[in-house]
């Protein structure tokens, strides 16, 4: 499987690419029209026609806007209709923000709010949140949102075993996974090219068994890898984690037959 990498400052720069017939893979290209508008056109088109052949779905970011974007086309293809999609997000921020504009600190706000507005149950995992990089009306919101969410110290590999609980309850009360991982989640030490750095961080040993466990699960079906920033990588380091995680998911969801309602590989819709 290939992919052209993100370049620049976090956005959405990369022209969509495909991969063989098992697994897609894109990462939505942007134009000189309103950056937001063609980017969220773009990835809704592209994430919903890839979803459609009945295969898992990875985006390239970008910032974590890109998993806005994911949302529209995952919310507008036909495999998914009627369906309870579950978000796993692994990630140092619940970016829950409120704010007049959106950016890569909106994106689950915005979800909740679109499910609310469509009558569709908005659930939201996250872990790995960096308690002091996080405003209480942060913690408020996600408490007001009903979000399942673990913080980067109780998401060390001697808690692993508590960490995969919260996985597999999810797994469980849902019929498809989209899992949205912003690298930094992980220690700096691990991914330095991200626009924030985390002090802590969550050990790839444990990002990695969550992958492992989702990817089984047989009801992942979207994946966003994002907040990769090149020129603050140092010896790629930050890259090189993000292709290992992306092998493991394609290797292991490969693998996997999907299950349940969204396992449907016709296109065909579901209600």
């Amino acid at each position: 499987m290939s992919a052209t990498p993100a370049t620049g400052n976090p956005r959405w720069s990369c022209a969509a690419t495909a991969t063989d017939a098992k697994f897609g893979v894109t990462s939505p290209s942007s134009t000189a029209q309103p950056r937001s508008r063609v980017r969220e056109s773009s990835a809704r088109s592209c994430v919903a026609k890839l979803l459609d052949t009945g295969n898992p779905v990875v985006v390239l970011g970008g910032g974590h806007d890109t998993a806005w974007g994911s949302y529209l086309g995952r919310t507008r293809c036909n495999r998914l209709r009627g369906q309870r999609v579950g978000v796993l997000n692994l990630d140092a921020h619940f970016d829950l923000r409120q704010a007049d504009e959106p950016s890569s600190g909106t994106p689950f706000l915005q979800m909740a709010r679109a499910d609310q507005q469509a009558g569709r149950t908005f659930d939201y995992t996250v872990l790995g949140i960096s308690e002091p990089n996080n405003t209480g009306v942060l913690f408020r919101t996600a408490d007001e949102l009903g979000v399942e969410y673990l913080t980067d110290e109780q998401c060390q590999p001697r808690h692993l075993e508590a960490v995969l609980e919260v996985v597999d309850r999810l797994v469980e009360r849902v019929d498809a996974i989209h899992l949205s991982i912003d690298l930094d989640v992980l220690p700096a030490a691990v991914a330095p090219g991200v626009s924030a750095p985390a002090g802590y961080g969550v050990p790839l040993e444990t990002i990695q068994a969550v992958c492992h466990r989702v990817a089984r699960s047989g009801k992942m079906v979207l994946v966003d890898v994002v907040e990769l920033l090149p020129r603050m990588d140092v010896d790629g380091r930050t890259a090189r984690a993000a292709a290992r995680l992306i092998t493991t998911l394609a290797h292991d969801a490969l693998s996997t037959p999907l299950t349940g309602p969204a396992g449907n590989t016709t296109g065909g819709r579901h209600e």
